[in-house]
């Protein structure tokens, strides 16, 4: 899938295309409701897509919740 975490999300939006426009911005980085976690860490703290990724770890993409009562 990939070594780091831009290669792992570009091979998902490979694989469903759908995808692309949700998790990555024009400029190609993470928009800014997505939040992904490498080994429950924000990868916005590490490295961001260039977060290196071994083939244990795991990897979570979530889009971000907001608004309600």
């Amino acid at each position: 899938m990939g070594s780091t975490v831009g290669e792992v999300v570009r091979d998902l939006i490979e694989r469903y295309p759908q995808m692309g426009e949700q998790l990555l911005g024009a400029d190609g980085g993470l928009h800014r409701f997505v939040n992904v976690y490498l080994n429950g860490q924000d990868v916005r703290y590490l490295q961001l897509l260039d977060t290196p990724v071994g083939e244990r770890d795991a990897l979570i993409i979530l889009p971000a919740m907001a608004g309600g009562r």
